[in-house]
């Protein structure tokens, strides 16, 4: 090497370095270099037997869900019922939570890690807490953006600060859960697999019921189309069965005793005895369901976990599924070619 490629070298090295001491002090802000704060919450473990509630705030919207018996239910849902593995899931994150290394003590930060307000309207940071039956604090935190390991042995951890501090942590574990139902409910009230639907009836409120039978190779066609009639679309008939086919959870509540509004019934029963029955009804913007399960043989265990789930509850399906279910007969045919 010459003495002048050296020099070169020596001076590319020079701004490189430079670069990188601008680049670490523009980042410096954010962590301070510090051995680990050590657990999150040091006594939550030895509490465990006291926690009765816990609340998660996000906006606007705060979901309170409390312990009954061996149960977990949303109070601010009617207390339906939470599922207890997410339940579970969360209390042993936070539980076992170690602080790695201090962040930003900067107000005007807090936002991109999401850990600002988290009542603000735009907030996504959620403030969790947890208590005793008696409605005293046994932990509190607001979690904030997930951090994703950038190697395999970095693994995951959580953006959180103490709802009275402006020092900033990252944490050791993942923290997931919001303030919405679908967070902490069970996302799929039932499901069954549409090629084994062996019949279905659609009754439209004010029109007759038709019947939808299943054929040998598993589709499903319309079991009396009138003379001089065809239907309209290949796959109309097969839609209206994939549409009963599975309920998501959108919003539950009590079931109400109200009348009125009634759009129509879809019921149905599967090749190896399972029957569903939908009884649906329209209030203002939205539509409701309630849910009927019933069936014998190796189909009476699946009926009574639907049962359980769906008993004294009216579901809110979206306008699209409704109207996919609930067809009225006429709107399936045209006439055929003459």
């Amino acid at each position: 090497m010459t003495p002048k490629q050296f020099a070169v070298l020596a001076a590319t090295a020079a701004v490189s370095l430079a670069a990188a001491i601008i680049i670490y002090g523009s980042r410096s802000n954010w962590a301070v270099p510090s051995e680990s704060a050590g657990k999150m919450f040091p006594s939550l473990q030895s509490d465990a037997g006291k926690i009765a509630r816990l609340s998660i705030t996000q906006g606007d919207k705060t979901l309170i869900i409390e312990k009954s018996g061996d149960q977990w239910l949303m109070k601010s849902r009617d207390g339906y019922p939470a599922a207890t593995d997410k339940v579970r899931a969360l209390l042993v994150s936070l539980t076992e939570a170690n602080l790695l290394e201090p962040k930003t003590q900067r107000p005007d930060r807090f936002a991109l890690l999401e850990v600002d307000d988290p009542t603000a309207k735009t907030s996504n940071a959620r403030l969790i807490k947890i208590e005793d039956a008696s409605g005293a604090t046994l932990a509190e935190i607001i979690a904030g953006k997930r951090r994703l390991g950038q190697e395999a042995a970095a693994g995951e951890g959580t953006y959180v600060r103490r709802p009275t501090e402006n020092q900033s942590w990252l944490a050791s574990t993942t923290i997931t859960g919001g303030a919405s139902l679908r967070d902490w409910a069970t996302p799929r009230v039932f499901e069954v697999d549409g090629p084994k639907v062996a019949r279905l009836t659609v009754e439209v409120q004010g029109e007759q019921p038709y019947d939808i039978k299943r054929t040998e190779d598993g589709a499903h066609e319309l079991e009396a189309v009138p003379t001089g009639k065809k239907i309209k679309y290949v796959n109309m008939i097969d839609n209206i069965v994939e549409a009963s086919a599975f309920l998501d959870l959108e919003s539950v509540r009590k079931a109400s005793e109200a009348a009125g509004g009634e759009a129509g019934t879809v019921s149905f029963q599967t090749t190896d005895g399972l029957k569903i029955k939908f009884k649906v009804r329209r209030e203002k913007d939205a539509a409701w369901a309630t849910i009927e399960a019933s069936g014998e043989g190796d189909a009476k265990k699946q009926a009574d976990e639907i049962q359980n789930r769906a008993k004294g509850w009216e579901f809110e399906i979206a306008p699209s599924k409704v109207e996919t279910m609930l067809k009225k007969r006429d709107d399936l045919l045209e006439d055929a070619p003459s």
